[in-house]
C-alpha cells in the first residue's frame, strides 16, 4: 500500500465517521493503528478513544480502494455486501459503481455485473447471523442462487436463521438452502421446512425425501444394496446422487500395482451383483 507521507493526519477516532463500519467477523488487531481514510474509518470499529491515521488524499477515490484491500485481503460476500452497501451511501463526484465497487470487487476476484449486483442486495435482506454464517462456510455467488428465485419477503427469514445454527458443512448447507428454497417455492411453510432436533444428515435426507420422494427411496434401495455386495478388502463403495443422476462411487486402496490389480479383478463380482440388481 503506497501512500504519499504528507496525505496522512492523525485524528481523534471519535471524530471520524463509521460510516464504512460493514462488521467484519475479524476484529482489528489491537497493536495495530485505526486507519480512517477522508475522516471515515476503515477498520478498528470497536475502538471509540485514541488516534486514526487519517489518509487524505483528495485526487485519488482509487486510494480508498487501496486501504481496504489492504486491511482486508480477504472478505466472505456477506462482509463484501455490507461494505458496498456503505460505500454506496458515500457522496463522491462520479460514478460510484464505476469509481469504488468495480475496482473493489475486481479486487477481490469478481466481475461487477447485474448479477453480482442482485445477489449482493438479497444477501443484505438476509439476517446478520445468516451472513456470517456463509462467510465462515465459505458461500460463492452461486451458492446464493437460491435466494435470488424467491419472492422479496421476510417470510423465509426463519429458515435462514434455522439454517445458520446447524453443525453442517458448506455442501450440507448449500443443498439445504437449495431445497428448502424449493419447497417453499412448490408452497411448502416455513414451519413445516425447519429443522427438528436431528443431525444435518438426517435433516437434509428428510428435505430430499419430501422434494423427490420417489427418487429418494430409489437410491436408498440401492445404497442399502450396495452395502451388501461383496466388496473386496480396503475397497470402499457407495451409491450416491450426482445432481440430476445417481450411480456407484468407489474408493481403492492399494500398496503396489499387484494389489491393484488383484482389487480390480475382484471387482468384477461387484459389476455381477449390480447386473443381477439391474
Amino acid at each position: 500500500m503506497v501512500m504519499v507521507a504528507r496525505d496522512m493526519l492523525l485524528t481523534p477516532i471519535i471524530q471520524c465517521s463509521r460510516t464504512l463500519d460493514f462488521g467484519p467477523l475479524r476484529r482489528w488487531p489491537q497493536a495495530l493503528p485505526a486507519l480512517a481514510w477522508r475522516g471515515h474509518l476503515v477498520c478498528a470499529f470497536e475502538r471509540q478513544t485514541g488516534l486514526a491515521v487519517n489518509y487524505d488524499n483528495s485526487n485519488q477515490v482509487s486510494s480508498l480502494i487501496e486501504l481496504i484491500k489492504g486491511c482486508y485481503p480477504e472478505l466472505g460476500l456477506g462482509e463484501l455486501a455490507r461494505l458496498s452497501e456503505n460505500l454506496a451511501t458515500l457522496s463522491l463526484t462520479g460514478d460510484t459503481e464505476k469509481e469504488l465497487l468495480e475496482p473493489l470487487f475486481q479486487g477481490y476476484g469478481m466481475r461487477w455485473c447485474d448479477r453480482l449486483r442482485s445477489t449482493l442486495a438479497r444477501i443484505n435482506s438476509c439476517p446478520r447471523e445468516f451472513q456470517d454464517f456463509a462467510d465462515i462456510k465459505g458461500f460463492s455467488v452461486r451458492d446464493f442462487s437460491a435466494l435470488l428465485a424467491l419472492p422479496e419477503s421476510t417470510e423465509f427469514t426463519s429458515f435462514l436463521r434455522a439454517l445458520a445454527r446447524l453443525p453442517c458443512s458448506k455442501s450440507e448447507a448449500t443443498k439445504i438452502l437449495e431445497l428448502g428454497a424449493e419447497l417453499f417455492l412448490l408452497g411448502n411453510s416455513v414451519s413445516e421446512l425447519l429443522p427438528s432436533n436431528e443431525s444435518p444428515t438426517v435433516y437434509l435426507y428428510r428435505l430430499e425425501q419430501r422434494r423427490h420422494p420417489r427418487t429418494t427411496l430409489i437410491d436408498q434401495n440401492w445404497k442399502s444394496a450396495v452395502n451388501q455386495w461383496p466388496w473386496p478388502p480396503h475397497v470402499q463403495g457407495q451409491w450416491q446422487r450426482f445432481g440430476d443422476q445417481s450411480g456407484l462411487e468407489i474408493k481403492i486402496r492399494a500398496t503396489s500395482p499387484e494389489d491393484l490389480n488383484k482389487k480390480l479383478q475382484n471387482l468384477f463380482a461387484i459389476g455381477d451383483a449390480w447386473s443381477c440388481k439391474m
